[in-house]
């Protein structure tokens, strides 16, 4: 393995992580009455689960080609990471399934609370949906932040290994005495 592979190998490692980290951490939250609360982003633990990374630098025949990374996680990760625009609602199975496994209370106009049952939790998902539709969904960025900073890192370890490798490789032709040009 090469130096450059195990650089993508470690980067695709650390975003997975930092991201990982980030949808495990409260952050702050103002409800619509004012009140500040701290909440984590992912529920379940399955966007966090499904992160992961693909780094492909070889083909089939085992020859160099492109080398490419690529990133892996949960069909509604890039919502959830980049948030949603105002205009379009969110489908109502997922968000069904969603408010059923998310201890959310329905509330009645009077502000009491009522029963969990099916009809309920639609009633709740279409206010919910159309919200959404409404106002957009707000981004969390939690994995968008630690590829933009480790991009930055990769960029620096690749060109400084980059850079060892052909002040090797002139070295051992110098030692050498190789009448190889460069």
């Amino acid at each position: 393995m090469t130096k450059a592979e195990t650089l993508l190998n470690l980067f695709g490692e650390r975003v997975v992580r930092k991201a990982q980290i980030n949808i495990g951490a409260s952050r702050p939250y103002t409800n619509s009455r004012g009140k500040t609360y701290r909440k984590r982003i992912d529920n379940t633990g399955r966007l966090r689960n499904s992160l992961d990374s693909d780094v492909t630098v070889r083909d089939e025949e085992g020859r160099f080609k492109k080398a490419s990374i690529e990133f892996m996680m949960a069909d509604y990760g890039d919502v959830v990471d980049k948030g949603r625009r105002p205009g379009k609602g969110i489908p109502q199975a997922p968000l069904i399934a969603w408010l059923k496994n998310k201890p959310v209370k329905p509330r009645g106009k009077d502000g009491k609370f009522k029963a969990q049952s099916d009809a309920n939790i639609k009633s709740l998902a279409y206010v919910i949906s159309q919200n959404a539709k409404k106002y957009g969904i707000a981004p969390t960025n939690f994995f968008t932040e630690p590829l933009e900073e480790g991009t930055k890192k990769l960029t620096i370890d690749i060109a400084e290994a980059i850079a060892q490798e052909y002040a090797e490789d002139i070295a051992e032709r110098i030692d050498t005495g190789s009448e190889n040009r460069i």
